[in-house]
C-alpha cells in the first residue's frame, strides 16, 4: 500500500519524542528581544530558564541559533544544576542535532543522558530516553535497532502510570513491528494504543490507529476486516475535523473496493480523498489518489482514462521530487553554513592573535623608549634587542596573515566545489531514479500480468538504469575524492602495454555487442611513471566513450608514440565526432556537457573531467581532435620513463 508511512505518521513518530513549540508565530520576534535583554540582568540560574525560552522561540527560525543557546543552556546546567536537569539538557541538544540532520551526535547526547537516568534510577526518565533512541534508529530504518530500545522502554514503562507515554510507544512498536512484516506482532501493539486511545478519549489518535490497524489487515488481504476499521477511522476523522486523516482514509477504503471489483463506491471514496487533499493542497495525498485512480480504471478495462490518471500521477511525483530535492540541498547548505561559521571564528581569532601581538609590540616599544631615556648607557643593546624581536614580531604577523589567506582561499574552494556538486546531482540523478522507479512500480503492481518477456525486458531496463545509475555515483564520489584530497596518488613504473590489454579485456564484452573492432598498437616495453590505478581509469575511460558513440562495424584503436619525456597515447575511434561547438564544452565542469551514445547509451558527463584532473595531476596533459561525422582522436601524455 503507497501511503503506509506518510508525512502523517513522520510527525507522530517525531511527536513521541520531542516537545512543540510555546509561542504563536507573530509574537516570536518580541519575545526573543525581550529574553535576550534579561539574558543580560540574570544570574545564571535564572539565564538557563532564559536560554531554554529562547531554544524554544528559535526552534521554528533557526535551528542553528537554537543549538548555540541549547549549548549554552547545557555548560550552565553542568555547573549548578542537578543531573536529572543535565540529562534533560541533553535531550534538548540531541533533538536539535536531529533536525540538522546530525544523527550520530544526536545519539551521543541521548546515550549520554540515558546513562544519567540509568544511574538516578528514574524509570519514567529513563524509558523516555530508550524511546528517543528507539525513534532516531526508525528514521534511519536500522529496524532491528530500533525495536532493541523501543522494547527496552516498554519494558522499564510497564507499571508506570503515564497512558499518553504509553500511546506513543506502542504506536512506535507497531510501526516498527509492521517494517520488520510481524503483523501479528504489529496488531497486538496497534490494539494497546486503541484500548489506551479510548480509554483517555484520544480521539485523534484513535482514527490514526485505526488507520494503521486497517493497513495491517490489507497486508494480510483480510479486505472486509480492513474495511471495517478504515470505515471507523474515518468516521471518527470526520467528527473531529481532521480533514488530512479523512482524505488518506477515504482513498485506503476506495482501494479497497477495487479489490472487491465494487467501481461504484470506490470512484466515491476516492473523490471525496482527491477534492479534501487538493481543499489542503497535499501534493503527496493528491499523489496517492491519482495512482489509486489509475489503478481503478485500469480494473474497469477504461485504459485510456487508466493512463491520464498514471500520467498525473508522475508529473506530481516528480514535482515532489524536485521539491525534496530542493530541502535536501537546504539542509546540505545548513550544513555548509555551519561549517562556514565554524572557519569565520578561527578567523576572528587569528585576528585577535594579530591585535594581541600588535598591542603587545606597542607595549614594548613604549617601554624601550622609557628604558632609553633612562638608561643611556646601555642604549645600543636596548636598539639591537629591539630589532631582534620587531623581526620577530614581524615574522609572526606574516605567518599569522598567510593562515587568514590560506583559510579565506579554502573557504572560497570549498563553495565552488559545493556548487558544482549540487548542479551534478540535480541534473544526473533524477533521470536514472525515476527509471527505476517507475518500471519497479509497474512490476510490483502488474508483475502478474506479464509474459517472461516483457519481465525480461523489464528487467534489463532496471538493469541498464541501475548500471548508469552506479557510474554516476562512483564518478561522483571519485570527484569527491580528488577536491578533498583524499585521493591516493603513488607514481610508480607502469607498463603501458599490460594496462591497455587488461583494460580491453574489460570492455571486449560491451565491444561485441556493438560488433566493434577494439584493439591496440602499443609498442612493447613503453613504461611510464603514473599511479596504475589512475593510468588504468583514464584508459577505460576513454575507450568506453570510444565505444559509445560509435556506430555498429567500427574500430577503437589505442595507440602510443614517444616525445621527449613524454608518452603521448591516442584513443581513436571511426564514430560519430564531435563538432567544433561541442569540443569548447569538453572537460568543463562549470557547463555540464552530456550526450547519448549512438545505441542511446547515458553518460554523466564527469568521465572526462576527471581524466583531465587525473591526467594534469599524473604531469601530463589532454585534448581532443575530432570533426562532426569524422570519428575522434582523445590524446593525453603521460610522464615516460626508459
Amino acid at each position: 500500500m503507497a501511503t503506509f508511512i506518510t508525512n502523517r505518521f513522520l510527525v507522530l513518530i517525531l511527536s513521541s519524542l520531542f516537545f512543540s513549540n510555546a509561542l504563536q508565530a507573530k509574537r516570536i520576534n518580541t519575545k526573543i528581544d525581550s529574553l535576550n535583554h534579561l539574558l543580560e540582568i540574570s544570574t545564571d540560574i535564572e539565564k538557563i530558564d532564559i536560554l531554554n525560552e529562547l531554544i524554544i522561540a528559535y526552534d521554528t527560525i533557526s535551528q542553528i541559533e537554537s543549538l548555540d543557546y541549547a549549548n549554552q543552556a547545557l555548560e550552565l546546567t553542568k555547573k549548578i544544576k542537578s543531573k536529572e536537569d543535565i540529562a534533560i539538557s541533553l535531550d534538548r541538544v540531541g533533538k536539535i542535532q536531529y533536525f540538522l540532520s546530525n544523527y550520530d551526535k544526536s545519539i551521543d547526547y541521548f546515550l549520554e543522558s540515558l546513562k544519567i537516568r540509568e544511574d538516578s534510577g528514574n524509570k519514567k526518565a529513563v524509558a523516555q530516553s530508550y524511546n528517543n533512541l528507539g525513534v532516531i534508529y526508525l528514521h534511519l530504518a536500522n529496524y532491528n535497532k530500533a525495536l532493541e530500545y523501543l522494547q527496552k522502554a516498554w519494558s522499564v514503562s510497564e507499571g508506570i502510570a503515564d497512558v499518553v507515554f504509553m500511546i506513543k510507544l506502542s504506536n512506535n512498536l507497531g510501526i516498527v513491528y509492521m517494517k520488520l512484516e510481524n503483523y501479528d506482532k504489529a496488531l497486538e501493539y496497534y490494539q494497546k494504543t486503541l484500548n489506551n486511545c479510548i480509554e483517555t478519549n484520544n480521539k485523534e489518535q484513535e482514527g490514526t490507529c485505526l488507520n494503521n490497524i486497517g493497513i495491517v489487515y490489507w497486508y494480510l488481504e483480510d479486505y472486509n476486516k480492513a474495511l471495517e476499521y478504515y470505515l471507523n477511522a474515518v468516521k471518527i476523522s470526520e467528527d473531529i475535523g481532521d480533514k488530512w486523516s479523512v482524505s488518506n482514509t477515504s482513498r485506503n477504503i476506495g482501494e479497497v473496493y477495487i479489490k472487491f471489483h465494487d467501481y461504484n463506491n470506490s470512484l466515491l471514496y476516492l473523490n471525496k480523498g482527491l477534492k479534501i487533499a487538493e481543499e489542503l493542497d497535499s501534493k503527496h495525498l493528491i499523489k496517492d489518489c491519482y495512482v489509486t485512480f489509475s489503478e481503478l480504471y485500469f480494473a474497469k478495462g477504461d485504459y485510456k482514462k487508466a493512463y491520464e490518471y498514471h500520467t498525473l500521477y508522475s508529473e506530481i511525483k516528480d514535482s515532489i521530487f524536485s521539491e525534496e530535492t530542493g530541502k535536501n540541498i537546504a539542509e546540505m547548505e545548513v550544513k555548509f553554513e555551519t561549517v562556514k561559521k565554524e572557519k569565520e571564528i578561527e578567523i576572528l581569532e587569528k585576528e585577535h592573535e594579530i591585535n594581541v601581538l600588535k598591542l603587545k609590540k606597542h607595549k614594548i616599544q613604549r617601554n624601550l623608549l622609557i628604558i632609553s631615556s633612562l638608561f643611556i648607557l646601555l642604549i645600543v643593546i636596548i636598539l639591537y634587542s629591539r630589532f631582534l624581536f620587531k623581526k620577530k614580531t614581524n615574522e609572526q604577523l606574516r605567518i599569522a596573515i598567510k593562515k587568514i589567506s590560506k583559510s579565506e582561499a579554502d573557504l572560497k574552494e570549498s563553495n565552488n566545489a559545493k556548487d558544482k556538486f549540487f548542479t551534478i546531482i540535480s541534473h544526473d540523478l533524477k533521470g536514472p531514479f525515476n527509471s527505476l522507479l517507475g518500471i519497479s512500480e509497474l512490476l510490483i503492481k502488474r508483475a502478474k500480468g506479464y509474459d517472461k518477456e516483457k519481465i525480461l525486458n523489464f528487467s534489463n531496463a532496471i538493469n541498464t538504469s541501475a548500471h548508469d545509475l552506479y557510474d554516476l555515483v562512483e564518478n561522483l564520489l571519485l570527484w569527491g575524492r580528488t577536491q578533498s584530497g583524499n585521493l591516493q596518488n603513488n607514481p610508480e613504473k607502469v607498463n603501458l602495454r599490460e594496462s591497455v590489454i587488461n583494460n580491453i579485456s574489460v570492455l571486449k564484452s560491451s565491444a561485441e555487442k556493438k560488433n566493434i573492432i577494439l584493439y591496440h598498437e602499443i609498442p612493447e616495453n613503453t613504461y611510464v611513471y603514473v599511479d596504475i590505478n589512475i593510468v588504468s581509469m583514464v584508459i577505460r575511460n576513454l575507450m568506453s566513450n570510444a565505444l559509445k558513440f560509435t556506430n555498429s562495424g567500427g574500430k577503437v584503436s589505442i595507440t602510443s608514440v614517444e616525445k621527449d619525456n613524454l608518452v603521448e597515447i591516442s584513443v581513436i575511434d571511426t564514430g560519430i565526432g564531435i563538432s567544433e561547438e561541442n569540443r569548447k564544452k569538453l572537460f568543463r565542469i562549470d557547463i555540464h556537457y552530456t550526450t547519448k551514445g549512438t545505441s542511446d547509451e547515458n553518460g554523466t558527463g564527469l568521465g572526462l573531467i576527471l581524466c583531465k584532473e587525473f591526467v594534469e595531476k599524473s604531469g601530463g596533459k589532454i585534448w581532443v581532435e575530432s570533426e562532426s561525422g569524422n570519428g575522434s582522436n582523445f590524446k593525453f601524455t603521460l610522464p615516460k620513463i626508459s
